[in-house]
C-alpha cells in the first residue's frame, strides 16, 4: 500500500512539473491537444472535434439553403468514384452545377444537417468570395497587396504578399505541414488560444 501512495504522489509531482515546464515554455496548447485529441483515440484532428472548441454563432445571419437543380441527383456516382470516395473517407459529396444542388451523397452516417470541420474546404470558398470581392470593387484586384487590409504587412517581404498570393496558398510564409509533430506550427496553430 505504501508503494501504491509513493507512487502516485511521484505521479502527482512529475504531472505537475511537466505542466509548469509547459507554461514556462509556451507549449501548453499541447494540454488542449491531448485532451482534444489524444485522450478521445485520435493521433490528429478529426471531422467532429469542432464540438471540443468555442464556437461562435455568426450574429444576423440567415441561411438561404442551395435550390436543387432541376435533374438533382438523377445522375449516379460511379463505381470509380465511389471506390474513391470510400478510400479517402469522404463523408459528403456534392456537385454544384451554377445555381444549385445537381447531385449530392452523403456516407456514415452524415447527412446534408451535419456539421463538421471544414479544414482546407473552407478555403474554396474563401477563394470564391474573393472573386465576388474583386466583382463588387471591395477588393481592386489579385495584385492588390494584404499590407492594404492588414497594416501589420507592411515591411519587408509580407509588403510584397497580394490577395492573390494568399488566394493561391503562396504567400512566401515557411510552413510545415508536420500533422502529427505534437511541437509542429500546424499543432500550435490548431490548439493555441492566440
Amino acid at each position: 500500500m505504501k508503494f501504491i501512495k509513493n507512487l502516485l504522489k511521484w505521479v502527482v509531482i512529475l504531472s505537475g512539473l511537466l505542466v509548469i515546464v509547459l507554461y514556462i515554455t509556451d507549449t501548453d496548447y499541447l494540454i488542449k491537444a491531448v485532451r482534444t485529441i489524444y485522450l478521445q483515440g485520435y493521433s490528429t484532428a478529426y471531422l467532429e472535434d469542432y464540438k471540443k472548441f468555442d464556437n461562435q454563432a455568426i450574429e444576423n445571419a440567415t441561411a438561404k439553403p442551395w435550390p436543387n437543380h432541376k435533374d438533382y441527383n438523377l445522375a449516379q456516382e460511379t463505381k470509380g468514384l465511389e471506390k474513391i470516395n470510400k478510400a479517402n473517407g469522404t463523408i459528403a459529396f456534392v456537385i454544384i452545377k451554377n445555381d444549385s444542388i445537381w447531385f449530392e451523397n452523403y456516407y456514415d452516417g452524415f447527412n446534408q444537417n451535419s456539421q463538421t470541420n471544414s479544414f482546407s474546404m473552407a478555403k474554396s470558398y474563401v477563394s470564391g468570395l474573393l472573386g465576388k470581392a474583386i466583382e463588387q470593387g471591395y477588393i481592386k484586384s489579385l495584385n492588390q497587396p494584404v499590407s492594404d487590409f492588414l497594416p501589420t504587412f507592411n515591411t519587408g517581404l509580407a509588403a510584397k504578399m497580394t490577395v492573390g498570393d494568399l488566394s493561391s496558398m503562396a504567400s512566401g510564409t515557411s510552413w510545415d505541414e508536420k500533422y502529427y509533430s505534437p511541437l509542429s506550427i500546424v499543432t500550435r496553430a490548431y490548439f493555441d488560444d492566440d
